[in-house]
């Protein structure tokens, strides 16, 4: 579940900042595809990296 909140955060995110670039280079045709893979890409990275640094069993055992 996490894993898709960032992805749904990181779509919206990037559709922002295609959206303010395009802006800043005066108009034209929005593209819709890259902010969406780089979105997958971002999630794909995120997964990696929080599967690397899972907590130590002890200390999830002491959360519950």
């Amino acid at each position: 579940m996490r894993h898709l909140v960032t992805l749904i955060w990181s779509l919206i995110l990037l559709q922002m900042v295609n959206f303010v670039l395009n802006s800043l280079n005066g108009g034209g045709t929005l593209n819709f595809i890259t902010p969406v893979i780089i979105a997958v890409i971002f999630t794909l990275f995120v997964i990696l990296i929080s599967s690397m640094n899972e907590a130590p069993r002890e200390l999830e055992h002491s959360k519950k």
